[in-house]
């Protein structure tokens, strides 16, 4: 699936999310950016292929669609926090253009938490709006991605979740994923199948809109002003209105219902509903039914809920630590406890936990000092049931480190700072980078101290103790100074040839290493290589062609320290050996060549087959001569000297003639005794053996056999089962040389 696949179903979902009806209100498309986005499709990485689908998709909207971004996983392994808006609605596209080009996939899949953040920033308990969710896989946090779209699109005015699978196969992967759409009323589009969205598009986009014929009303029931459904144990009726209080005779009544559809004729109605469990009540008056619309009334039954949080500790907690809350509450469906800024609007959250996850809730308090309350927040719909403020103080951390370390070598940092929580981290950066730049980290729950690898670019550096992935709570400057490295190599070798490489360099960290290639290759290109933590010298190999090449100290895989030319000379090699040979015969074969090396073997083959192809085969670092066993069919060969696994070095013809053999044998035996048989043949070979067969038996079938290298004659016992056999030489497990008849008579 290439780029064209993935275009079409994102212009689709952009279309069918917003195009299809001018009020449709804003949407912020959140994108993975996890690890898993570096899989390829037809040898590109999906991170790739979403980026230029998305920068041509930008070129394309309207210049009044209002779009925004959030992607997750892009900026840390292994956290679930690692969620961010890179461009809020409305913004310009070349903004949002470059966010996606900036992504680089690394981490987790926190889908459910990037879903919850795009829809408060839609507002969209107040607005309708639309979230389109690109994945190419399932979450990977805890919470259900699915439970949390219902929850959302419960407490919404109107939400719709689009989302695009990217290369989801497995059966399970899809199904929670079209869940999110679906408790949404979302579409759902996989990625494969997008070859046939063309009809989909056109017909969602461009067909006329559907003219209304019937009268219908549509009646619902509701736990609250915006809450769940109700779907069942209901008593609804309704009464026609006559005049200011007075009705008519009811024209519909019915009991033990969830929803209904109805139809009745144009009019205003009084409309009653009541939960039998309960006897909660409900009731709209005055509504008007025009002729051919069709119309929603959803009538609230309220009644009483409390709840209460607790923090322990409370009053003044350090910023960036974890509490625990006590809470009391209904326990609904999508309730959930959370700290927010004092006097927050509304549906706003931070840190959260769903209520069924249990009492008591562990959150962790904001990282930046000052005024914050902690809610039990009603999922459906959104509204605080109890809040109770508490104090975040600010958190102070400590870095101990080298004033001056070298370029790429690793070293040791000594913190302190406030009990370790997700995303905090100790890295080193640019003093100029943003807050939450990091090269290589140390988480610091880790414990301290730290090992940090110093940038491979001399220059002023900073150490940073960062706080919930955000807040910068402790900084150092440190310098870092050129890391320098020595090689000393011999100027000529044979291809293939393994060669001894002196070298100097600093202190060894991981991806350094000594290797050969062409000097115009990039920095990370290697052909054999020694990782510097081995110790000097290295043992190089040389590549197979000849040619001018570099030996390099690369720091990091990425960085040459020092460059050595060497010129690769021709290899060359003899073979020796008898023009012809019996099938399956053992020969000598004596060779010479350049020094053994790995996949360096002698060995016998058809002419044409290719360098790697082999049968019988001897390693030269076995020395010569080579014992080689010939094929079994007769015909002509080639013996090949052949060099790592794939040059060939050395070729010279053989021909192979058919091998011959005799039996001499009695033609009948009793059952169960042995006999004697005497034979003829090619030296004896692995596979080489005299056997009694059935007749008509596949010729590698037995009952009985001996190895011809025991010498003739062979001794033979019969089966038991009397009946027609036959004497069979068999030639390397495959060829039958000779076979002669012998009848096994039962025993008397």
């Amino acid at each position: 699936m290439g780029s064209r696949t993935l275009v079409a179903c994102l212009s689709f979902l952009f279309a069918f999310g917003s195009f299809a009806a001018a009020d449709e209100g804003d949407s912020i498309l959140v994108l993975d950016a996890s690890g898993s986005m570096w899989g390829q499709i037809e040898g590109e990485a999906k991170i790739t292929i979403a980026k230029q689908v998305l920068g041509d998709l930008l070129n394309d909207l309207p210049a009044e669609r209002r779009l925004g971004l959030i992607a997750y996983g892009h900026n840390r392994k292994g956290d679930c926090t690692d969620i961010e808006e890179l461009a809020a609605v409305g913004a310009e596209r070349a903004a949002i253009a470059s966010a996606v080009q900036g992504l680089n996939p690394k981490g987790k899949t926190p889908m459910a938490d990037s879903i919850k953040l795009a829809a408060d920033k839609l507002k969209f308990t107040e607005e309708k709006a639309t979230v389109i969710l690109v994945s190419d896989g399932i979450e990977t946090c805890e919470p259900d991605p699915c439970g949390v779209a219902a929850s959302l699109e419960q407490a919404s005015v109107d939400l719709t979740v689009h989302v695009v699978g990217f290369d989801v196969t497995e059966e399970n992967e899809q199904a929670q994923l079209r869940c999110i759409a679906e408790n949404t009323g979302g579409k759902y589009v996989s990625a494969s199948d997008a070859g046939e969205l063309g009809d989909a598009l056109e017909e969602t986009v461009a067909a006329a809109p559907e003219v209304v014929t019937e009268t219908k009303v549509r009646l619902r029931a509701t736990e609250l002003e915006g809450g769940l459904v109700i779907e069942e144990g209901l008593s609804w009726t309704v009464l026609p209105r006559t005049g200011p209080g007075e009705n008519g005779e009811a024209v519909f009544s019915e009991d033990n219902a969830g929803t209904v559809d109805i139809e009745i004729a144009p009019g205003a109605y009084d409309i009653m509903v009541e939960r039998v469990s309960d006897g909660l009540k409900g009731k709209q008056e005055a509504v008007v039914i025009r002729e051919n619309s069709w119309k929603t009334v959803t009538i609230a039954l309220t009644f009483p809920v409390e709840a209460t949080v607790t923090p322990d500790p409370g009053g003044e907690v350090m910023a960036g630590t974890n509490i625990l809350i006590h809470w009391t509450g209904p326990d609904r469906q999508g309730d959930y406890i959370t700290i927010v800024e004092k006097g927050a609007e509304n549906g706003k959250f931070g840190t959260y936990s769903y209520t069924r996850q249990g009492d008591p809730a562990e959150l962790r308090m904001p990282v930046e000092p000052g005024e914050y309350e902690i809610r039990y927040m009603l999922g459906r719909p959104i509204r605080t049931l109890a809040s109770v403020e508490i104090t975040a103080t600010a958190a102070e951390a400590t870095l101990v480190a080298p004033e001056e370390v070298v370029a790429g070598s690793e070293f040791s940092v000594e913190f302190t700072g406030p009990p370790a929580g997700s995303g905090d981290w100790i890295t080193i950066v640019k003093p100029d980078a943003r807050d939450n730049k990091f090269t290589n980290y140390h988480y610091t729950k880790q414990g301290s101290p730290g090992s940090l690898r110093a940038p491979l670019e001399a220059g002023d550096y900073e150490i940073r103790f960062v706080q919930g992935n955000k807040k910068v709570l402790a900084r150092k400057p440190i310098t870092v100074t050129a890391a320098l490295a020595t090689l000393s190599g011999p100027e000529t070798a044979v291809a293939g040839e393994t060669v001894m490489v002196e070298f100097s360099g600093p202190e060894p960290a991981s991806g350094d290493w000594i290797t050969v290639t062409k000097p115009d290759d990039r920095p990370n290109k290697y052909n054999d290589y020694h990782y510097s933590k081995s110790g000097t010298p290295a043992d190089i190999r040389m590549p197979l062609e000849p040619g001018t090449y570099e030996l390099r100290f690369v720091q990091g895989n990425k960085k040459v320290l020092a460059r050595q030319t060497i010129t690769v000379t021709e290899a060359t090699a003899t073979l020796s050996a008898k023009d012809t040979a019996i099938a399956g015969e053992t020969i000598n074969v004596e060779f010479t060549g350049p020094a053994p090396g790995s996949g360096d073997w002698v060995t016998v083959t058809a002419p044409d087959a290719p360098g790697n192809k082999y049968t019988d085969y001897h390693y030269t670092k076995s020395g010569s001569p080579a014992d080689l066993r010939m094929p079994l069919d007769a015909g002509e060969y080639e013996l090949r000297f052949v060099q790592a696994n794939k040059k060939v070095l050395a070729r010279r013809t053989i021909t192979v003639s058919p091998a011959t053999a005799t039996l001499n044998g009695p033609t009948s035996a009793v059952a169960g005794t042995t006999v004697q048989v005497e034979f003829t043949g090619p030296p004896p070979g692995s596979g080489d053996y005299v056997a009694i067969s059935k007749v008509g038996s596949d010729d590698k079938k037995y009952e009985r056999y001996a190895y011809t290298k025991s010498g003739s004659p062979a001794n033979l016992r019969m089966p038991n089962e009397p009946g027609e056999y036959e004497l069979r030489f068999i030639h390397g497990n495959k060829n039958v040389l000779a076979r002669a008849p012998i009848t096994v008579t039962p025993k008397e």
